[in-house]
């Protein structure tokens, strides 16, 4: 999944999934603006079959709490 979501990030930073880590902060370490987090969960909803709640996102700030909240919501 981290993989997935990695090949996904890399549209909207300029970096190559590999350079990506799990503990990258999004908008510290990736410079992602909030309209590029909330289109970037719109590809993760298409990708993973999910359904983000805006509101449930104010704990994600990193690349592995994005992993962990697609995998709660598939749960």
């Amino acid at each position: 999944m981290l993989e997935k979501i990695r090949e996904i990030m890399t549209r909207y930073v300029d970096l190559e999934p590999e350079e990506i880590r799990e503990d990258s902060r999004l908008v510290e370490d990736l410079a992602l603006t909030s309209f590029a987090i909330m289109s970037m969960m719109g590809d993760f909803e298409e990708e993973f079959g999910i359904t983000v709640d805006t509101s449930e996102l104010t704990d994600v700030h990193t690349v592995g709490d994005i992993a962990a909240y697609i995998r709660s919501k598939q749960a």
